[in-house]
């Protein structure tokens, strides 16, 4: 095999059908203000300061506003929710994020900034969901719950973080001029209770903590306050009006491997709408049984061609593959035109998908096939030849989430 591309980038998202595929005193002890604490968790600087601050950022961000009145908040109304993430986002915890999930929510009021809801004070950090809740309480309020918290975080259209499709880095100096489009502000910039809980990684629910640093800036993230990675301290935002019940199900499990009944013109389909696939989005081809008979034989030592391969299920047709919980991708093996491939897409709602990664055998069109074993979920491999180096492969999900595919 020769003249070999390797791609593998998160970017694009492409549509296209499926197919036929499958009350009290508050207690001062646990409430720390003290700056120290709140500069380890980038607490509020004052509205003065914040006025210093460029207004106009580029980028594609939501420019910053004008500071508010403390105790200000702001009407979310009733609608719908797309809760969760796409698969493929950068950070995304899969087996905790849903996948873009439709909620509807009634109508509830936010408060604009973290407790006490003062753009000149810095955010009171409690160590625990309970002790959120009751300061909200005596306030005539409530804790918001983890969805409530979202939906004013993507704002009416969605967006991905609370500034719009991208962070804007100056809420990071003046978190309380930075608004949702329901003009939350402060969404995403340090970690806040929530009045919700969920299982982590055992079979105990815990606290969903949203917001943080880096990838737990985007609305859609979740996250536990049983994680190695939570603070002892957090902030929290209170809400208005009935409470919204809704809750965010548990991310199903899947079979591991599960083959397709796609053809290749449904593949070709597919790779049409994924501009990183313009190489083989014409002419595509499956192989057959026979091919994959040849690539077994091709490796076999002479005379043990039967059983060389015992325990191992080929595969000519694209499969749905699922390496671990909350995460499926549709991978397939083919050619087009003079050029073979092995493509890996991430799965979406409504019959779409998200590029993944690609490895192309560049004026090699020698028949691929996918191999795995049902009993060991993370691995898949592709193969030209079975068991003859330089001739084969592997898939492989790797532990920053992003999938690559290489040749061995």
């Amino acid at each position: 095999m020769r003249a070999v591309v390797a791609l593998s980038v998160l970017a694009v998202v492409g549509g296209c059908s499926r197919g036929r595929a499958p009350g009290g005193a508050p207690e001062i002890s646990a409430v720390e203000t003290s700056a120290a604490s709140v500069d380890a968790d980038a607490g509020f600087v004052s509205a003065a300061a914040e006025l210093a601050v460029p207004v106009l950022e580029s980028g594609g961000a939501r420019p910053l506003v004008a500071p508010e009145p403390a105790g200000t908040r702001h009407d979310v109304p009733a609608g719908t929710l797309v809760s969760g993430s796409a698969p493929g986002d950068e950070g995304r915890v899969a087996a905790f994020e849903p996948a873009l999930v439709e909620v509807e929510l009634g109508a509830f009021a936010i408060d604009a900034l973290p407790y006490p809801n003062d753009p000149t004070a810095a955010p009171v950090l409690v160590s625990s969901q309970a002790e959120a809740a009751r300061l909200c309480r005596e306030r005539g309020a409530r804790l918001c719950t983890e969805l409530e918290w979202e939906r004013a975080c993507k704002g009416p259209d969605g967006d991905r973080f609370s500034t719009g499709a991208i962070w804007n880095d100056a809420c990071d100096r003046a978190p309380s001029r930075c608004a949702s489009g329901f003009g939350a502000r402060a969404m995403g910039f340090m970690r806040e209770w929530t009045d919700s809980a969920a299982v982590w990684r055992s079979d105990a629910a815990s606290p969903v903590v949203r917001g943080g640093p880096g990838a737990a800036r985007r609305c859609g993230a979740r996250a536990s306050a049983a994680a190695s990675d939570a603070p002892a301290q957090m902030a929290f935002r209170c809400c208005h009006g009935a409470r919204n019940d809704a809750a965010v199900a548990p991310v199903p499990p899947r079979p591991a491997f599960r083959k397709t009944d796609l053809t290749a013109e449904d593949l070709a389909r597919i790779f049409a709408d994924v501009p990183e696939l313009g190489r083989v989005r014409e002419n595509v081809r499956l192989y057959g049984e026979p091919e994959v008979k040849n690539i077994v034989a091709r490796g076999a030592p002479r005379g043990r061609a039967e059983g060389w391969a015992a325990g191992i299920h080929f595969a000519t047709s694209p499969i749905l593959w699922s390496p671990e919980l909350g995460v499926e991708l549709l991978v397939a093996a083919g050619r087009a035109k003079k050029t073979g491939f092995v493509v890996a897409l991430w799965t979406l709602p409504d019959g779409k998908y998200r590029f993944a990664s690609s490895f192309l055998f560049l004026d090699d069109a020698a028949p691929v096939a996918l191999a795995y074993e049902p009993s060991r979920r993370k691995e898949l491999r592709w193969s030209a030849c079975w068991g003859c180096a330089g001739e084969q492969g592997a898939v492989s999900l790797r532990d920053d989430g992003r999938v690559v595919i290489v040749h061995y």
